[in-house]
């Protein structure tokens, strides 16, 4: 049994079916479309990574391999986050012995539970452990409802490499619906690499074409030693973090 809200539903998406590895493949498809839908699709790789860890246990070890029984998935965006709810049918385990290690590179399996640990910004199951949710988090923003070319978007605590793709969609997306001063909130914000500070490089390239502007606030002393070291805070504005 499928059952699926419509792509501008903000209710989201939602699966149950028989607890078998193939169809797991149907929940996965209809994630990158949800995603595609609202302008995500750069948080495709993690989600499609969590989601399959998620659904593999599910059906693996929740049940059993036994098509008898069903898995719920269900993925939904609210509060600015991505939030995957997955049940079995399973009696569950105890999430509270989860080990916090690596696991051995020496094993062949029983590396589901890390890999979520790694990119989920926050998980955890219900009190049986048949159930497990899921959440990742999107750059927040908010649009001046007054100037509609204005966004004012809040980021997360990382502008690197693995964190790039998602951003980069919404921030071409603001552009291509009009956004002309973007302004990034640089708040919570503890690690910017080469690949964050090349997408604030294009960000800016692209609004000074249209006429707009880049503007960074809020940003801690070393990421602002860096930005300077760069001279990019000869190429748009850059704000220090008010205890700097």
């Amino acid at each position: 049994m499928t059952q699926a809200a419509p792509a501008g539903d903000s209710a989201g998406i939602s699966q149950s079916f028989p607890a078998s590895a193939e169809n797991v493949e149907g929940f996965i498809a209809d994630i990158h479309g949800f995603l595609a839908d609202r302008n995500l699709s750069g948080l495709s790789f993690d989600m499609e990574l969590l989601a399959r860890e998620a659904l593999v246990n599910a059906v693996q070890h929740g049940s059993k391999g036994d098509p008898s029984k069903t898995v719920h998935a269900a993925l939904r965006f609210e509060g600015g986050a991505l939030v995957l709810a997955v049940r079995d049918e399973g009696s569950g385990w105890d999430w509270r012995q989860m080990p916090a290690a690596p696991p051995d590179p020496t094993l062949e399996s029983g590396r589901g539970l890390f890999i979520i640990r790694k990119y989920a910004d926050d998980f955890f199951y219900n009190d049986s452990g048949n159930a497990l949710t899921i959440i990742k988090r999107a750059p927040a923003e908010v649009t001046d409802m007054s100037d509609p070319t204005t966004v004012h978007m809040a980021l997360e605590a990382r502008v690197a490499a693995q964190d790039v793709p998602a951003l980069r969609d919404v921030l071409r997306a603001r552009i291509q619906e009009g956004a002309r001063q973007i302004h990034l909130d640089f708040g919570k914000v503890e690690s910017l690499d080469s690949m964050g500070i090349g997408l604030l490089v294009a960000t800016h390239n692209s609004l000074h074409k249209l006429g707009g502007a880049l503007h960074l606030s809020n940003v801690r002393k070393e990421i602002l030693q860096l930005l300077t070291l760069m001279r990019l805070d000869k190429h748009f504005s850059i704000s220090a973090h008010q205890g700097a």
